[in-house]
Parts: C-alpha cells; structure tokens; sequence
C-alpha cells in the first residue's frame, strides 16, 4: 500500500510516511494511491467479528506487511485496546422497540477518540522504537483530543506530549485528566485565550 497527495505532487510513500508526515507538502492530505475493496463475503465475514480483530483487519488493508507484520500489528492493537474497560470495547444496547445505541466511551478517558487514537499512539511508537528515534506531539485542545491523546502516549520513552488547553474552557473532568498525569513525557499548559 503506497500513499499520495490528494493535490498530486506528492506520491509512492509508506504508511509510516504518512503517520509521521501529518499533511502533505502541498497542502493536500495523504490518501491511498488505491481504496481497497471489500466484498460482501469479507463483511458478511466480519458480521461477528470483534472490535479488535474488525481493527487488525481495516488497518492491514492500509499499512503492508513489509512495514508491520500480522503478528506485530494484531499485539499492537491487542495491547492498546485492552486499556478499554469492556472487552467489547465497543458495545451495542438495545433501548425500545428497535432503537439501538452504540456505547463508544469505554474507553481510559470515556472519549470516542480514544478508538483511534489508542491505536494511532501504538502505531507511533512502533515506529519509533524500531527506529530509535524521539518525537514531540504538540496539542491543542478545548477538551476530549488532549485526554485521548495523552493517554496514548502516556509514558512512552521515544514521545514526549506538550498539550495546550485553555483555562476555563475544558470540563472539569477533562481538565483533571490532563493536569493530573505526571509521567515523564507529558507536559501540560493551561493558558488564557490560546484557542480564540
């Protein structure tokens, strides 16, 4: 799987490209040089497939096994899924009659986000492991994204976190999920008027 610009100058890169690249050069985002297809055998297969294992098969149609193997990707996911608090990760209630709610904030911080993000920290620090190499995310958030965030990097010795969130404008429960952590490689700020 190769990846392009969606303005066109910029092609033929890999998946750990893009990760690290955030936007394109010329401004475009970064999109697969070809959408992969599923047939309907491959989503009726998936009809009862867990969250995790639903996630191992959507990012193996993205990133190829020259850069991560199954074996690798399945324990990546495997191991930053489990810091959600059902093993469903992802649960379906059943209210009225036919009325059905997905439940999407088990996870550490009751934040959608942490579905993707959660994964998108371990993909990071794959990367940077392997490769012996440090980076720094700069965030900033009014809320759920820097919690999520965070907690996927949270302690991780090649990523150090800076996250900018505004005074008096994240939730009391968001603020104290950030402003709380005090491992090594997260650093938090809490200014004036940083998000007008």
């Amino acid at each position: 799987m190769k990846y392009c610009s969606s303005r066109g100058l910029e092609s033929g890169l890999s998946f750990r490209d893009v990760l690290f690249a955030g936007y394109a050069k010329d401004g475009g985002l970064y999109v697969p040089e070809e959408f992969p297809k599923l047939t309907l055998d491959e989503l009726k297969s998936m009809a009862h497939t867990s969250y995790p294992g639903l996630v191992f098969e959507m990012a193996r149609k993205f990133i190829s096994e020259q850069e991560i193997s199954s074996v690798q990707l399945k324990d990546l996911i495997d191991n930053n899924i489990k810091k959600f608090t059902t093993p469903e990760v992802v649960e379906i209630k059943q209210l009225n009659g036919e009325l059905n709610i997905v439940e999407l904030f088990h996870g550490p911080t009751l934040a959608f986000k942490d579905l993707a993000l959660s994964v998108v920290g371990g993909l990071l620090n794959f990367y940077l492991k392997e490769n012996q190499q440090n980076i720094t995310i700069l965030v900033g958030t009014s809320g759920d994204t820097g919690s999520s965030a965070l907690m996927s990097v949270r302690g991780e010795e090649h990523t150090d976190i800076v996250v900018l969130l505004p005074h008096g404008r994240c939730t009391r429960t968001q603020e104290l999920q950030m402003t709380t952590i005090i491992d090594d490689n997260v650093h938090i700020y809490r200014g004036k008027n940083i998000l007008n």
